[in-house]
């Protein structure tokens, strides 16, 4: 019996490596605990207390439009605040362990890739679940102090926030295999991110358009993810066909797509 590529290999028979499912949630427990443990998070949820807080200020010099200022003003930097951490850690989780040569470590066992790969995506997924519920309890504290309930679709605004971070941390995470540094990894995830939230307009100029230059640019907008659509916020994006579950199949769909493409790049990687 011998030990290669990460899987256990008997003398005569194929590969056999650990239970796929069993293993990615080992790999999701530990970049979970890894984030969580990291003095970031604790940077990053003093910040978001103290950013939501200076909107409750702000919201009092609304007057008439208090309500709407601390509930708009406090989601949005909740998603700034969740945005900034979940990218540095998909930026990070992949590259900092092939740096320190852990991940040689990891798959001298019988880890495979395509396991190993959900794992680390499930983390940063669960990650994005645990900021945003902290920091969605201190907003509603925030909200019932100064006498405003939140509204019915809340729960849904938050989920929508959630499941934008799935697709970008997806990307984040295949585009940091190939990117030169982590720092540029944040930076195209950045660039995907505000360009995916004028994915509608950007679409509207294309089709006005004409000749080679739009038949390029109206394949290139397809390769951006409509962000547009997760904004509850804004009523025209409310108004979507097939509503909750359009919302999550794209999200899915997306996520899906930059994990097969991390697994195939993945896989050509020596370790």
């Amino acid at each position: 019996m011998k030990i290669t590529n990460g899987s256990i290999t008997a003398f005569g028979s194929s590969p056999a490596p650990l239970a796929f499912f069993p293993t990615a949630r080992s790999v999701a427990a530990e970049t979970f605990r890894d984030s969580v443990k990291n003095r970031f998070f604790t940077v990053f949820a003093v910040f978001a207390a103290c950013a939501i807080y200076a909107s409750l200020l702000a919201g009092v010099m609304a007057v008439d439009e208090e309500a709407r200022v601390l509930s708009d003003l406090g989601l949005g930097l909740m998603e700034l605040m969740t945005l900034a951490y979940a990218l540095f850690h998909a930026a990070m989780a992949i590259p900092r362990e092939m740096e320190t040569k852990t991940i040689y470590l990891i798959f001298s066992r019988p880890v495979s890739r395509p396991a190993y790969l959900s794992g680390k995506a499930a983390g940063l997924y669960l990650l994005s679940a645990f900021m945003l519920a902290v920091m969605a309890v201190i907003h509603l504290s925030m909200l019932s102090l100064r006498g405003f309930p939140p509204g019915a679709a809340y729960a849904a605004i938050m989920a929508c926030i959630w499941l934008k971070m799935v697709i970008i941390t997806s990307l984040a995470l295949f585009i940091s295999l190939f990117s030169t540094s982590p720092v540029s990894t944040m930076v195209i995830a950045g660039i995907i991110w505000t360009l995916g939230h004028f994915t509608p307009e950007a679409r509207f100029l294309i089709e006005k358009s004409a000749g080679i230059s739009a038949v390029f640019l109206k394949s290139a907008a397809w390769l951006i993810p409509d962000l547009q659509l997760y904004n509850l916020r804004d009523a025209p994006s409310a108004a979507v066909p097939g509503g909750a579950w359009f919302r999550v199949f794209y999200a899915a769909l997306w996520a899906l797509s930059a994990y097969g493409a991390s697994v195939l790049l993945f896989r050509k990687k020596e370790f």
